[in-house]
């Protein structure tokens, strides 16, 4: 899950803090959540209490950052629309932030499963087309979980295939103008999602792509149009709109809805209610000031750079402590403190990666064969 850099248009500077900042809480959402989960398992083995929290609003975090993806993509491409060659160099930008770290991802959780399977604690090795479809974004149960989760190797990745078919979507409208472009893309997976859901495909990645979650990234579409267009909130309306979509993560459960939740619901439940809270967390934080010069702030706004190696790669942090922790004593005490410990250390570790390796390897890729733009 990645949102890219964020430069505005025809060259003047543009701080969109809030946004960065939501994609550093965003990250962290879901790393607490699979702390709890670690950790859970690991008090579970030695018979102790301990009931994960928040399952729902942490689990938000993945809807959060759709809407983010949607809003940046199209603040970001203002110089892509009607421009000659948009197309392409928007996808080059895309794929050169997404595909390398993704890439480094997989081939290392791969690497993991051989290491596992020589000292027999692995399960069968993945078929090649579960390989190759994983490197390729193309939904697939690669994970033997069932149509329903055509789930990469990288169990994560499965967010990455969405967020590629909605790059490919916005390339194939990036030639209209900026607000036809947008309209028209939001109308196309409407109704594509609409069809899909009267009458289900054969074809997993079709009925996976057209699942309602993707109406998460029309909500940052709609949102990006509306912001363009110079109309702002003052700030009453603004902490509405966000305590507004902060109560509908925490008051109204998916579970009332839909008999199950997390990876693998993509329904209209979750499109409504939590793709709406994150809408209207994402409304407030950009209709208005989007500046910050609060210290903290902008020391979290920067973790928001970080925010897709931290995604990634939280999951071989964890392994470690996985591998660890059985040879640590654990007493129940001690249970939330590891999950917040284990949290910041995932965040640390992504972010030196991004600072060390990441970012230069990203900006080296945009620096070649960029070609400039007319428009």
């Amino acid at each position: 899950m990645s949102s890219g850099s964020i430069a505005a248009s025809k060259g003047r500077a543009s701080r969109l803090d809030t946004i960065q900042i939501l994609r550093a809480v965003a990250a962290s959402m879901i790393v607490f959540l699979h702390a709890q989960e670690l950790v859970h398992a690991q008090a579970l083995a030695r018979g102790l209490a301990m009931a994960p929290v928040l399952g729902q609003v942490l689990g938000a975090g993945v809807d959060l950052f759709f809407v983010i993806s949607g809003f940046i993509i199209v603040f970001a491409s203002e110089r892509f629309f009607s421009a000659p060659g948009g197309a392409s160099e928007f996808l080059r930008r895309r794929l050169s932030r997404i595909v390398p770290l993704y890439w480094f991802a997989l081939t290392l959780r791969l690497a993991v499963l051989i290491a596992m399977a020589k000292i027999g604690r692995g399960n069968e090795w993945p078929s090649f087309a579960a390989i190759v479809t994983s490197y390729l974004f193309i939904p697939y149960d690669a994970l033997g979980f069932g149509p329903r989760y055509p789930f990469p190797i990288l169990d994560l990745g499965w967010t990455l295939n969405y967020e590629m078919f909605f790059y490919v979507s916005f390339a194939c409208v990036v030639w209209l103008p900026r607000t036809l472009a947008g309209a028209t893309l939001v109308t196309v997976l409407l109704a594509g999602v609409g069809v899909v859901w009267i009458r289900p495909p054969s074809s997993v990645p079709l009925w996976f792509w057209f699942q309602p979650i993707v109406v998460d990234f029309t909500y940052g579409v709609v949102l990006a149009l509306v912001y363009r267009s110079g109309f702002r909130l003052s700030a009453g309306p603004r902490v509405v709109a966000a305590l507004a979509g902060v109560t509908l993560w925490c008051g109204l459960p998916v579970s009332w809805f839909d008999a199950t939740f997390g990876p693998g619901l993509y329904s209209w439940p979750r499109a409504l209610i939590l793709g709406g809270g994150s809408a209207l967390i994402v409304a407030a934080a950009v209709l208005g000031p989007t500046e910050t010069r609060v210290p903290i702030l902008r020391r979290l706004s920067a973790l928001g750079d970080s925010s897709y190696a931290l995604y990634l790669l939280h999951p071989f942090v964890f392994l470690a402590v996985k591998v660890l922790a059985p040879a640590v004593p654990l007493a129940a005490w001690a249970l939330w403190p590891l999950v917040v410990l284990t949290t910041v250390a995932a965040i640390a570790i992504a972010h030196g990666f991004h600072r060390a390796v990441e970012r230069p390897v990203f900006e080296r890729l945009q620096s070649i064969g960029s070609p400039r733009l007319v428009g």
